[in-house]
């Protein structure tokens, strides 16, 4: 039997042409943008934005545009949580929004990530791993700059 997918749901933060990044505390594929599991009846962007909220501490942000689909990947290390060991990696997609606060209404989930900083797209390609998830970040960025507020 194969497994399927989990849904997952991400933000792309901007702000002052820099992005959100988030560190997972692990050695691989530890940075990425705050994004977690969708829960029943919710649709994509209702769980981008809780799960924003939760990781990141502050709901102030605003989406623009609309969603797009990363390519499904599979995992990539040992799962450790019995509950994903339903699914044989994750679906995600993702958001790009304005950052409406300050740094200082950003508190981390210290449960699930260990850092966060703003990050130009140069050091988006030093900060995640994967060439085929930075390609569509970077894509869904070049095609926000037609929205920017910043």
């Amino acid at each position: 039997m194969v497994l399927p997918y989990r849904l997952n749901a991400s933000i792309i933060a901007r702000k002052d042409s820099k992005y959100l990044l988030v560190k997972k505390p692990r050695d691989k594929h530890a940075w990425q943008f705050p994004q977690g599991g969708m829960e029943a009846g919710e649709s994509f962007q209702e769980a981008a934005l809780r799960e924003f909220r939760e990781e990141i501490g502050t709901d102030k942000i605003s989406i623009i545009g609309s969603e797009r689909t990363i390519h499904h990947y599979d995992w990539h290390e040992k799962i450790k949580d019995e509950r994903l060991r339903l699914f044989r990696g994750q679906e995600v997609h993702l958001f790009l929004a304005d950052f409406l606060g300050e740094d200082s209404d950003i508190s981390l989930d210290k449960n699930e990530l260990a850092e966060w900083r703003w990050v130009s797209t140069d050091e988006l390609s030093e900060l995640i791993e994967s060439p085929e998830y930075l390609k569509i970040i970077l894509e869904i960025i070049n095609n926000g700059k037609d929205n920017s507020a910043n």
